[in-house]
């Protein structure tokens, strides 16, 4: 009975994600063509991302705990390839899924989820590009109609009828792990600098 209501509410939550997604308003920059890589994007701006790309081959790493569940579902339903794990459950065994899926499509990772601190990178991020050798592209979003939830990362959610602008970074190569500070670098300025640029909640 539970894998049922559960089966019920991904689809439900689906739909209606896919309901709001057709009143929204995407202006995309930049976003990669025809190139295998792992999109970093801080865990408050998950859903936007979600929406814009739903459908499209991509695998993501959602937190094996309760409230994961409640992402991971819902995105499944949407066409994305689901594996479980974080920094901090089951990293090892996450990390060799994404790895799988590398060989045939782009990864998604939060590097500060699923529990932050708000802003930090964990260092799975760059030893997932650096072992399946593709690159880090940075999502940055802002939106000019959403609400923010009183969560450690304050998660964003768009209205209906809202604007969403998603800018991706130019590629961020991890062709070894002395490379990764300087990566890592580059990474945070680019969101540092859009969100300078684009103040919002």
């Amino acid at each position: 009975m539970a894998k049922f209501a559960s089966l019920i509410f991904n689809y439900l939550a689906a739909g209606l994600l896919s309901l709001i997604k057709l009143t929204l308003r995407f202006e995309v920059q930049n976003q990669p063509r025809n190139l295998i890589v792992v999109y970093g994007f801080w865990h408050r701006n998950l859903m936007h991302c979600a929406l814009q790309r739903a459908g499209d081959p991509i695998a993501v790493m959602v937190s094996s705990s309760k409230d994961g569940e409640l992402i991971a579902g819902p995105l499944s339903v949407l066409g994305y390839s689901i594996v479980r794990g974080s920094s901090s459950r089951r990293g090892s065994q996450a990390l060799k899924g994404m790895l799988r899926y590398a060989r045939e499509k782009s990864l998604a990772i939060t590097p500060d989820g699923p529990k932050g601190p708000l802003g930090t990178i964990h260092p799975g991020m760059f030893q997932l590009a650096l072992l399946a050798r593709i690159p880090i592209v940075g999502v940055a979003c802002h939106t000019n109609r959403e609400w923010v939830f009183n969560s450690w990362d304050r998660f964003r959610f768009p209205k209906p009828f809202a604007k969403i602008l998603i800018e991706y970074s130019e590629p961020f190569y991890v062709n070894s792990k002395d490379d990764i500070p300087m990566v890592e670098k580059k990474f945070r300025a680019f969101l540092d600098t859009w969100e300078q640029n684009h103040k919002s909640n």
